[in-house]
C-alpha cells in the first residue's frame, strides 16, 4: 500500500536545513553582482555630463545618495517635519513619503555623524541585498530545487534594478524582510510572521498585499480540503486571519503616525500624491484610475487601454503556465496580491520598475531553463542596468529617469 504525501507536506520536508546548499553559490554570485554594479557606477563617473544628476566630479557615494537617497539622508539626520509643508499649490514634496526604519538604522550605524550616514546606508543596503537573495532562494527551493533556487536568486542579483542594492534606498532591506515573511507564509507559520510584518510596516509600504496573499493562500487550502472531503484546518485558518489582520492594521500605522504628528489626518496620502502631479496635474487619489490615466499619458487615448489590456493578459498567462505552477502557491498568489496592490495605489511612471522588484520570486519560472538561456538573460539584464543607471545619474535629469 502506498501513501500519498500531500503537496504541502512535501514542501515542509523540502524546506529543511538543506537550504544552505543554495545559499553558498547565491552569496558568491551576489559578490560578483556587486562588483559588476560597482564597475557600472565607476564607468558612469568617467562619462557623467556636467549637467547630469551627479555632475562632472562625483564619486561613488554621490551616486549612492542621489535622488530619493537625499530624502533618506535627511530623515536619518534630521527626522520628519512636524508641520506639513505647503504652498499656494498645495502640499509640497516632503519626508513623510518615506518610512523611517532604514534611514534611522543607517543613522545608528553612523553613530550620529552626518558625514558617515551615506557609508552606513550603503552598507545596510549591500548586506540586506545579500540576505534578500538568500531568502529568495530559500523561498522557492522547496518547489524548484537547488538549481532553480540559485537561478531565481541570480536573476534577482543581476536584474536591471540591482544597482539599488548599493544605494541609499530602502528596497534591499524591505525585500529581505518581505521574503522572510513570504517564507513563513509559504510554510504556514503565520503567527511567527507577525513580528516581521510589524518591522516591514516601517520600511516599505505594501502590507495590504501581504494580508491579501495570506487570505488567498489559506482560502485555497480551505477550498481544496472541502473538495477532498477533509476536515477544514480551523486553527490554522484562525492563525492566518490573525496575520492578515495584523498586516492590514500595520499597513495603516505610518499614515496614522503622519497624521498624528502633523495634525493633518491625510498627511501621508496628500504627500504621496504630490509625486504624481507632474503627470496628472492634480493631487487627487482615485484607486486604479491612475493606471488608465497613465496608459493614456504614455501611449495615447487609443493605444493606452490596449497596451494596458495586453499587459494584463500577458501577466495572467504567465501565472497560469506550468513553470509558474511549479514555483509554488505562495509565489503565484503573491504575484497576484502585489499586482493588485500596485493597480490600486500606484501611478505608472518610471519607478514602476523599482516597484516590480517584490515580484522577484516569479523568476522561478526559469528554474528548468538551460544555463545558456539564463546567461543570456543575465547579460541582457546587466546591459539594461548599465543603460538605466547611466541615464539616471550621468546624462539627463528628466523626470522619467526616476529610479
Amino acid at each position: 500500500m502506498t501513501t500519498t504525501i500531500e503537496p504541502d507536506a512535501q514542501v515542509e520536508r523540502a524546506a529543511g536545513p538543506g537550504w544552505r546548499s543554495s545559499a553558498v553559490p547565491v552569496l558568491l554570485l551576489y559578490v560578483v553582482s556587486r562588483i559588476v554594479t560597482t564597475g557600472i557606477f565607476a564607468s558612469i563617473l568617467l562619462v557623467a555630463r556636467p549637467g547630469s544628476r551627479i555632475g562632472k566630479h562625483a564619486n561613488l557615494l554621490d551616486i549612492a545618495t542621489a535622488w530619493d537617497g537625499q530624502w533618506y539622508w535627511l530623515i536619518g539626520t534630521h527626522g520628519y517635519p512636524t508641520v506639513l509643508p505647503t504652498a499656494h499649490t498645495g502640499v509640497l514634496q516632503n519626508a513623510w513619503a518615506f518610512l523611517p526604519l532604514y534611514p534611522w538604522l543607517a543613522g545608528v550605524l553612523s553613530f550620529g555623524q552626518q558625514a558617515l550616514w551615506p557609508v552606513a546606508a550603503v552598507a545596510v543596503s549591500v548586506v540586506s541585498g545579500a540576505v534578500a537573495a538568500v531568502l529568495l532562494a530559500a523561498l522557492v527551493r522547496p518547489h524548484v530545487g537547488d538549481r532553480g533556487a540559485v537561478i531565481t536568486a541570480v536573476l534577482f542579483e543581476f536584474s536591471p534594478m540591482a544597482f539599488l542594492f548599493q544605494t541609499a534606498y530602502a528596497e534591499a532591506l524591505g525585500l529581505a524582510v518581505l521574503f522572510g515573511v513570504l517564507i513563513l507564509v509559504d510554510r504556514r507559520r503565520y503567527l511567527a510572521a507577525i513580528p516581521l510584518v510589524l518591522v516591514l510596516a516601517f520600511i516599505r509600504p505594501g502590507l495590504q498585499a501581504v494580508a491579501l496573499v495570506v487570505l488567498l493562500n489559506q482560502g485555497i487550502r480551505l477550498l481544496r480540503a472541502r473538495r477532498a472531503g477533509l476536515r477544514a484546518p480551523i486553527a490554522e485558518t484562525v492563525r492566518a486571519v490573525v496575520l492578515a489582520a495584523a498586516a492590514g492594521v500595520a499597513g495603516l500605522l505610518w499614515p496614522w503616525i503622519a497624521g498624528a504628528v502633523t495634525g493633518v489626518p491625510d498627511a501621508y496620502i496628500r504627500t504621496e500624491v504630490v509625486w504624481r502631479t507632474s503627470w496628472t496635474g492634480t493631487a487627487t487619489f482615485v484607486p486604479v484610475a491612475s493606471w488608465f490615466y497613465g496608459a493614456d499619458f504614455w501611449f495615447g487615448a487609443t493605444s493606452g487601454p490596449i497596451v494596458l489590456g495586453v499587459t494584463a493578459l500577458a501577466w495572467t498567462a504567465i501565472l497560469l503556465t506550468a513553470p509558474a505552477r511549479r514555483a509554488g502557491r505562495t509565489v503565484r498568489t503573491w504575484s497576484v496580491a502585489w499586482t493588485v496592490y500596485l493597480l490600486a495605489v500606484f501611478f505608472p511612471q518610471s519607478s514602476v520598475f523599482r516597484l516590480l522588484m517584490p515580484l522577484a520570486p516569479i523568476g522561478a519560472v526559469f528554474a528548468r531553463t538551460s544555463t545558456r538561456v539564463v546567461v543570456g538573460v543575465v547579460v541582457v539584464s546587466v546591459a539594461l542596468q548599465g543603460i538605466w543607471a547611466f541615464f539616471l545619474y550621468g546624462y539627463w535629469t528628466h523626470y522619467w529617469t526616476v529610479p
